[in-house]
C-alpha cells in the first residue's frame, strides 16, 4: 500500500496569509501510476524496451515514453540503453525492486477484489521442505471435521500457498524479482549477492547441522571416530556445484587443510544421494535431521568425525513492506511457528 502525505510549512507563510482562503493554489503533482510500474518491471526482466513492448502488448514508442515519464518522476535515469540491451543503473537496482513489489500488491489486490483469493508463493530449500514444511501444511490446511484441531487458527481459511523448490541462490534471486513472497533459504543470504540490501529482512528461522553419513553396513568406516584424511580417500556423491550445501562443505574441507573431494556422482536432491548411499559403499553429506530418518530404518548411519561440520543457520528472506499485507504477515507467523516445531 502507497501512502502520500502533503506537509506543508506554516512557518513559509506569514501570519496574515495563513487564512484557507489566502493559501496559494498548489499544482496537483502527478505521481506514478500502474502502468509506469508495469512498463519498468517489464523492460527489467526483458531487458530490452522492444522485448518488454512486445510482452506487455503495447508499440515501442508507447513503452518508451512510460519509462521516460516514470524515470522523471522519480527524477533519475533507472536504465543504461545501448545496442546490448537496457541494464538497470545503480538507482534502478534500487526502485526496481519496490516497483516489482508494488505490482505484485497490486495483484493481489485485484484477486481480492475479483473474489479469488490469491496463492501466497515460497520459495523452500529441500532441507526445509522436510522439516518445516509439514508443520506448515498442518497449519494452513488443518483437518475438517469433527476431527479438526481445536487449537487450528481460524484466520488461516481461505488461505493457499504455493512451494518452489530450489537452492538459495536461485530462490532469493526469486525473491527480489518477485516471483515469490519468501523465501526459506540456508546461511546468511548476504553473502549471496550485493542486491541484498535493507529492502529485504532476513530473519533467522533456526539452527541445522550437515553430516557426514554412509551405509548401515559400510566396510571400511568404523563405527567409532573416523579422521577426514581417511574419509577423503573413499568415494563420494554430493549435491552439485553452484548450492549453498556444497559450497559450505568444500570451504570446510579446505579449511582443514585437505584437498578439495571429487565425487564420482553429483546429484541436485538430498533424496537422491540418501539413496545412492544405502545401495553402496559412497559417502555423502545431508541435514542431521533428514539422515536420522534413515537412521532409524536401519540402511544408513552418520560417521562420526573428529571435527565436525559447522552448524548451517535457515533464514526466511522477504521484502520488508510484506507485512503490511494482512494475508502476508499471517503466513509470516505461520512459518515461524512450523521452524519452532519441527
Amino acid at each position: 500500500m502507497i501512502y502520500i502525505r502533503h506537509i506543508v510549512i506554516l512557518d513559509q507563510y506569514p501570519r496574515d496569509v495563513l487564512a484557507p482562503r489566502h493559501l496559494p493554489s498548489m499544482p496537483k503533482k502527478k505521481t506514478l501510476q500502474r502502468r509506469h510500474i508495469e512498463a519498468l518491471v517489464a523492460v527489467a526482466e526483458s531487458r530490452s524496451v522492444h522485448r518488454a513492448a512486445r510482452e506487455l502488448g503495447v508499440q515501442q514508442p508507447v513503452l518508451s515514453r512510460l519509462l521516460g515519464e516514470a524515470e522523471a518522476l522519480i527524477g533519475a535515469r533507472l536504465f543504461e540503453r545501448s545496442s546490448h540491451g537496457s541494464v538497470p543503473t545503480a538507482q534502478g537496482r534500487l526502485i526496481l525492486p519496490r516497483a516489482r513489489f508494488a505490482l505484485r500488491s497490486m495483484e493481489r489486490l485485484s484477486d481480492l477484489t475479483a473474489g479469488d483469493t490469491p496463492p501466497i508463493r515460497l520459495g523452500c530449500i529441500p532441507r526445509a521442505m522436510h522439516t518445516v514444511l509439514p508443520r506448515l501444511l498442518e497449519r494452513v490446511y488443518p483437518a475438517r471435521g469433527a476431527a479438526a484441531d481445536a487449537s487450528a487458527d481460524a484466520s488461516a481459511e481461505g488461505m493457499r500457498f504455493e512451494v518452489r523448490e530450489g537452492n538459495s541462490m536461485d530462490l532469493f534471486d526469486a525473491l527480489v524479482t518477485g516471483d515469490l513472497d519468501f523465501s526459506i533459504l540456508r546461511g546468511n543470504v548476504r553473502d549471496i549477492g550485493d542486491q541484498c540490501d535493507d529492502e529485504w529482512v532476513i530473519e533467522r528461522l533456526f539452527d541445522e547441522r550437515t553430516v557426514i553419513y554412509c551405509a548401515a553396513d559400510h566396510p571400511d568406516i568404523p563405527r567409532g571416530q573416523v579422521s577426514l584424511p581417511r574419509l577423503a580417500a573413499l568415494g563420494w556423491t554430493l549435491p552439485e556445484r553452484g548450492t549453498t550445501s556444497r559450497g559450505a562443505f568444500d570451504a570446510f574441507w579446505t579449511q582443514q587443510g585437505l584437498t578439495a573431494i571429487r565425487p564420482l556422482m553429483e546429484t541436485r536432491s538430498f533424496e537422491a544421494n540418501l539413496a545412492l548411499v544405502a545401495a553402496s559403499r559412497l559417502v555423502s553429506i545431508a541435514p542431521e535431521s533428514i539422515v536420522r530418518r534413515h537412521v532409524g530404518f536401519g540402511v544408513l548411519r552418520i560417521v562420526k568425525v573428529r571435527r565436525a561440520l559447522p552448524v548451517n543457520p535457515v533464514m526466511l528472506a522477504y521484502h520488508r513492506l510484506s507485512l503490511e499485507d494482512p494475508l502476508l504477515h499471517r503466513f509470516h507467523g505461520y512459518v515461524v511457528e512450523a521452524a519452532r516445531m519441527r
